[in-house]
């Protein structure tokens, strides 16, 4: 695959991760657009206190080693989780809104693939 490719996909999607995840900290009202039930959940873990600032930091963390290029399958495996809930909140609360979660999948899995030689070893017997 082109180098210069995965290396803009990467830095790219590295930059967005760290302005989402500024955007964590900065307490904003959640968009009227989102149904009832998505709504209140996005409140609950608001309310939890601890919840938008760790995915912030993941998020952070994550873009930080994308736009550097040091532990970029340590990054992608970060996010794995985060991204997992992200496509289930958006299947069972809120379809309608589901292409931003897709595409930060999408471009996670193709980091995640750039990076397979790395896994290898976790999965051997």
């Amino acid at each position: 695959m082109n180098k210069k490719v995965i290396l803009t996909v990467r830095i790219l999607f590295g930059i967005i991760l760290i302005i989402f995840g500024g955007m964590a900290f900065l307490n904003l009202e959640i968009p009227d657009f989102y149904p009832a039930e998505a709504k209140l959940f996005l409140e609950a873990l608001a309310a939890t206190g601890y919840m938008n600032p760790i995915i912030g930091i993941i998020f952070i963390i994550a873009g930080l080693m994308f736009v550097l290029g040091m532990y970029v399958a340590l990054g992608a495996i970060l996010l794995a989780p985060i991204l997992v809930n992200i496509i289930l909140f958006h299947i069972f609360l809120d379809i309608k809104s589901i292409i931003i979660g897709l595409v930060f999948a999408l471009l996670n899995i193709f980091i995640a693939y750039t990076e397979w030689d790395k896994y290898k070893p976790l999965l051997r017997k």
